[in-house]
């Protein structure tokens, strides 16, 4: 039986709830607003920079794709996080997902030294090879 601490049992709940926090602001992101949601323009010389989706996956993405790269369960959950907002009908976002997808893969691949779970994972991230 494998001994696993409580410290590593907390990191693996934080990036599978970090995931799904991640799909569902992500999905809610590239939804359109209702129009009865759209509000009139208060303050027109106030502007701000358009969010562009590649920075946006860099900044939720990368750590979680680095630092779990060795883990199984977290490459896993984050492959399937890829693959829904992959399928979420955002032409930017599925090539964000899918470009994200195949590096965390090979950073599985790396950092990982048991084939089973190197399979596992090359299997969640199939979608990406499409």
């Amino acid at each position: 039986m494998q001994h696993i601490d409580l410290q590593t049992l907390q990191s693996r709940a934080e990036a599978h709830n970090c995931h799904v926090i991640m799909v569902r602001l992500f999905t809610i992101w590239q939804s359109p607003l209702k129009k009865e949601r759209l509000q009139a323009i208060t303050y027109d010389r106030v502007s701000v920079p358009e969010l562009v989706i590649d920075d946006l996956f860099d900044d939720a993405f990368t750590a979680i794709a680095r630092d779990g790269a060795g883990m199984v369960e977290v490459s896993i959950r984050l492959q399937k996080a890829f693959c829904a907002l992959a399928e979420a009908g955002d032409k930017a976002m599925a090539a964000a997902a899918k470009k994200h997808s195949r590096m965390a893969l090979n950073r599985s691949k790396h950092a990982m030294s048991l084939s089973d779970d190197i399979d596992a994972v090359v299997r969640a991230a199939a979608f990406s090879a499409r």
